[in-house]
């Protein structure tokens, strides 16, 4: 009994925390918020891609233009 009392009330607590953050980003501007994370995560892939196109470049062999006969 005394575990089912102390998660309820650790679950309404944690319950009142997130709210008061929600409402702290509403305010903020939630919608602003979250297009920067996208813009962010969106540049890092870009970064990333490029980093990986790079590594497949510099390791793939390489080609030589002699005729073999």
């Amino acid at each position: 009994m005394v575990w089912v009392s102390l998660g309820a009330v650790g679950g309404i607590l944690a319950y009142r925390k997130l709210e008061e953050l929600a409402n702290e980003s509403m305010n903020k501007g939630l919608v602003l918020t979250l297009m920067d994370a996208g813009t962010s995560a969106r540049v890092f892939a870009v970064g990333v891609g490029e980093q990986v196109s790079k590594i497949r470049q510099s390791a793939q062999p390489k080609q030589h233009d002699s005729i073999t006969p």
